[in-house]
C-alpha cells in the first residue's frame, strides 16, 4: 500500500482556525498547566463544530439553478451527489477542521500527562479531550467511511489516524474496525472520567459522553448498546421544552442553551445556509408536519416571495445546531426498545416526547403493530432533528433495510440528480489535496 504525505500534519497548526491561529490567552504557546490546556478545549469555535458536509448531501434541502451556480464546484458535485466531488485544488474546512479538532485534543492528551493526576481539574481535562476526539472521528466516520447500507459492498476505506502530536512524513491509516474501536475507547474513558455537570452545555460532561454513545451505537445499528445509553441519559436528566410555550412571531424561536440542550455544537457555515434561494427546505420534508404539529409554525418561515426557509435551530440564530438533545435520546430510546422487542414502552416514550410537539390535549398515539410504530418513531426522527447534520447517519442505516429505503433527487438545469439507496456517494472520498503529496 502506498504511504502518503501528512500534508494536513499540524491541522492544529496549518489550518485557518488552527492551534497557533487561535490563542485564548499567552499560555496557549506552551500548553504547560491547567488553565492553558482548558482553554485550548473552551475554544468553542474550534471544538464544538460539525462538519456541513452531511447536510449538503443529506437531502433536506434544494436550491435553485442560480444558487448551485454560485457554489463552488465541489459543493455543486456534493449537492448533486457526484461520487467524486473533489478536485486537487479544492480546500475543503470541514475536512481539516474535524483533524484540526483531533490534533488540539491529541495535544491536551499528551500534556496533562505530565500534570499531577490528583489535581481535580486532571480528570475533567482528560476525558473532555477524549469526548471531542471520539467525536471528531465519528464524524470522520460518518462521512469518509463506508456505513451500513454500503457494507455489502466489501469496501475497504480507510482514513488517516492520528493518536499523538508527532509530525510525521507519512501518515498512519485505519479502516472502519479501528476507527470504531478508537471512538469507543474514547468514549468509555471520557464517561468514567467527566463530571456530571457543567457551567455551560458546550463542555463535555457524563451525561453528554452517554448521549454521543447513544447517538453513535444507533448509527451503527447496535440497537442494545443504544437503548443502554439512552436510559441512562434520561435517568440523569430527561426535560424537554414544551413548545406550546414558544412564541411563533419572535425571529428565531428557541433560545441558546434551553433546556433540552446536552451537548452544544452547530455546522460549519457556508454562504448558501443563508440564502433564501439557496436553502429552501424540501417539500417533501415539510410535508410531513401535520397541522397540529406546533414544529411546523416554529421550525419553518414562508417569505413574502414564497421561499420556504428553516429557522427552527436551537442555536438561537440563523447559525446550524447540531448538538444532542434529551428529545434526540427520547427517540432514541423509543426506537431503540422497539427493535429490541419492547415496542410498547418504545410507544410511551414516543407519546411523552410528543407530548411537547403538539397541542396539551391531543390524545396518545396507539399502534397495531411493532412495524407501524417503528414507522412513526423514525419520522419522528426526520421531522425533529431536521437541518442539524443528523438525517445523513439515518440515511445510511436505514437504506440497508428494504422497508425504510429513500432515493433522493434533485434538480438542476432541467436534469434530475438520484442518490440511490446504495450510491457510491455515500462514501466520500478524502479530498485529493490532503493526498498531493503520496509516495
Amino acid at each position: 500500500m502506498k504511504k502518503y504525505s501528512f500534508i494536513f500534519l499540524v491541522l492544529g497548526l496549518w489550518s485557518c482556525d488552527g492551534f497557533l491561529d487561535e490563542k485564548p490567552n499567552k499560555t496557549i504557546d506552551s500548553p504547560t498547566s491547567f488553565e492553558s490546556l482548558q482553554a485550548i478545549l473552551d475554544n468553542s469555535g474550534t471544538m464544538n463544530l460539525h462538519p456541513a458536509l452531511s447536510l449538503i448531501v443529506g437531502g433536506e434541502y434544494f436550491s435553485d439553478d442560480a444558487g448551485v451556480m454560485a457554489l463552488p464546484p465541489w459543493q455543486q458535485n456534493l449537492y448533486l451527489w457526484k461520487s467524486q466531488p473533489f478536485q486537487i485544488d479544492d480546500q475543503v474546512f470541514d475536512w481539516r477542521s474535524m483533524y484540526n479538532q483531533i490534533q488540539h485534543a491529541n495535544v491536551v492528551l499528551e500534556e496533562i500527562e505530565k500534570l499531577p493526576s490528583s489535581d481535580p481539574r486532571w480528570n475533567t481535562i482528560r476525558g473532555s479531550a477524549l469526548f471531542f476526539r471520539a467525536h471528531a472521528y465519528f464524524n470522520i466516520y460518518s462521512l469518509f467511511l463506508d456505513g451500513p447500507n454500503l457494507e455489502s459492498q466489501g469496501l475497504d476505506a480507510k482514513v488517516p489516524i492520528r493518536k499523538g502530536t508527532a509530525i510525521t512524513l507519512s501518515s498512519e491509516f485505519a479502516g472502519k474496525e479501528e476507527i470504531i474501536d478508537l471512538i469507543k475507547s474514547d468514549l468509555n474513558e471520557a464517561e468514567s472520567l467527566l463530571p456530571s455537570q457543567a457551567q455551560y452545555p458546550f463542555k463535555p460532561t457524563k451525561v453528554a459522553a452517554q448521549a454521543l454513545k447513544a447517538r453513535v451505537f444507533l448509527a451503527w445499528e447496535n440497537y442494545e448498546e443504544a437503548l443502554l445509553e439512552a436510559e441512562k441519559v434520561l435517568g440523569s436528566y430527561s426535560e424537554l421544552l414544551d413548545y406550546n410555550t414558544l412564541d411563533p412571531q419572535v425571529t428565531y424561536p428557541f433560545p441558546l442553551f434551553n433546556e433540552e440542550v446536552i451537548w452544544q455544537s452547530r455546522l460549519g457555515g457556508y454562504s448558501f445556509m443563508y440564502s433564501q434561494t439557496a436553502f429552501q427546505v424540501d417539500p417533501e420534508l415539510y410535508e410531513l408536519y401535520d397541522s397540529l404539529d406546533l414544529r411546523k409554525e416554529l421550525f419553518f418561515v414562508t417569505r413574502t416571495n414564497g421561499f420556504l426557509n428553516f429557522r427552527g435551530s436551537y442555536d438561537g440564530s440563523i447559525t446550524l445546531f447540531s448538538g444532542i438533545t434529551t428529545a434526540e435520546i427520547y427517540l432514541t430510546l423509543a426506537e431503540s426498545l422497539v427493535r429490541t422487542g419492547d415496542w410498547m414502552t418504545g410507544v410511551d416514550y414516543l407519546n411523552q416526547f410528543l407530548s411537547n410537539r403538539y397541542p396539551s390535549d391531543i390524545s396518545p398515539l396507539e399502534f397495531s403493530s411493532p412495524e407501524e410504530a417503528l414507522t412513526r418513531i423514525l419520522e419522528e426522527r426526520q421531522k425533529e432533528l431536521a437541518f442539524r447534520g443528523i438525517r445523513w447517519l439515518d440515511l445510511r442505516r436505514l437504506n440497508k433495510d428494504p422497508d425504510f429505503q429513500v432515493t433522493l433527487t434533485r434538480n438542476f438545469e432541467g436534469q434530475e440528480y438520484r442518490l440511490e439507496p446504495d450510491g457510491a456517494a455515500y462514501l466520500l472520498p478524502i479530498p485529493p489535496r490532503e493526498l498531493s503529496f503520496a509516495n
